[in-house]
């Protein structure tokens, strides 16, 4: 399942571990979600047939415009992560996906209807943050972010993983030069331009002609794109898989690389893979340097640049002292984002608005 449907399966089991009358009420279901709560509601596009609620906690842009028009005061809008980011992005041709890739005499044209298009999208989500809803976040980041754009409060409901299932196993030490096949982890849609996919296949294409031994395995939500079904590039592809297999994939994995740009709003998968002691080549976003002060706990990057991507596997590939500071400094970082502090977090954002819808 996509990171951003997780956090909310998450945030409904520890509200109700908590001792608060949780529901989740969505009106798709794309896949099977394995910890789905009985208690889930099934409802129309419109949102019709909502049962009253003392809060009501929306992510989708939309439905929190729709929420606040029915249910005003009573809505909480969790950015998860900062939409106009990615359509600016799309502006300026930084990561366009397949489907907005113009092609042809005429392709002038289309991207300029494409980037209208995204204008307009960019000032309908603009309206929706600048709607009076609390607003909550599941980074420091987008905390920041939203206090700075919109001059508003923003309560850190901080992302997590279960250590529990995330955790390095048995994997035995391997000192010096990594020997074999070396496995490589890429996750994320293809079709969500922020996740800078595209980075990570020309990375492992430079790698494969100098002849290093890596064998990429890709995992999304969703089907293969176009260039990663017929590129030759992609080694596996798995989709819909669960989260227990998931960790046992991060378990058999020798790097995991996260070519995202400055639109991800946490990088869910960047903190399982550390917390599963796998030594991960990262790009320089704020979300990915502000999970600790220093920068020794990944081989960092700059974004849109697959040499450098490709330079950071070898390097892992080959320094054993470098590898294992960033295994042992990635456990660390991780340790710090536990589902006990969201948890903690999700406390005390409702003991918050309790108090303040009582005075």
């Amino acid at each position: 399942m996509s990171g951003g449907v997780k956090v909310l399966l998450q945030h409904v089991r520890l509200l109700g571990e908590l001792g608060h009358d949780a529901l989740l009420m969505t009106n798709k279901i794309v896949y099977k979600w394995a910890d789905m709560p009985d208690n889930t509601i099934i409802l129309p596009k419109n949102l019709a047939g909502m049962p009253d609620c003392d809060l009501y906690v929306a992510t989708v842009a939309s439905e929190v415009s729709t929420l606040y028009q029915s249910k005003g005061p009573k809505v909480a809008h969790l950015c998860q992560g900062y939409e106009p980011e990615e359509y600016g992005a799309r502006i300026r041709g930084e990561s366009v996906t397949e489907r907005y890739q113009a092609a042809g005499p005429f392709s002038f044209l289309k991207r300029a209807g494409y980037n209208l298009r995204f204008r307009r999208k960019i000032r309908r989500f603009e309206a929706v943050y600048a709607l009076p809803t609390i607003k909550m976040a599941v980074s420091r980041h987008l905390v920041s972010l939203i206090k700075k754009k919109y001059g508003k409060s923003c309560f850190l409901v901080q992302n997590g993983v279960d250590h529990r299932v995330f955790h390095p196993g048995s994997r035995p030490a391997v000192e010096g030069a990594l020997p074999g096949k070396v496995r490589v982890l890429s996750t994320g849609s293809m079709h969500v331009g922020f996740k800078g996919i595209p980075d990570a296949l020309e990375a492992i294409k430079i790698l494969k002609r100098r002849g290093c031994p890596v064998e990429l395995t890709r995992v999304s939500p969703g089907p293969p794109s176009r260039e990663e079904a017929g590129s030759g590039v992609v080694d596996r592809f798995l989709t819909a898989i669960s989260e227990q297999e998931m960790a046992a994939l991060y378990r058999e994995t020798d790097i995991f690389v996260s070519s995202s740009l400055e639109g991800e709003g946490f990088g869910l998968p960047a903190i399982e893979a550390l917390s599963s002691g796998v030594p991960s080549v990262l790009t320089e976003i704020s979300t990915y340097l502000n999970f600790s002060s220093g920068r020794d706990f990944a081989y960092f990057v700059p974004i849109h640049r697959p040499e450098a991507i490709a330079d950071g596997i070898t390097t892992l590939i080959n320094d054993g002292a470098i590898r294992k500071r960033c295994i042992e400094r990635g456990f660390e970082v991780a340790r710090a984002f536990s589902l006990e502090r969201t948890k903690e977090h999700l406390a005390a954002f409702v003991q918050e608005i309790s108090a303040r819808s009582a005075r």
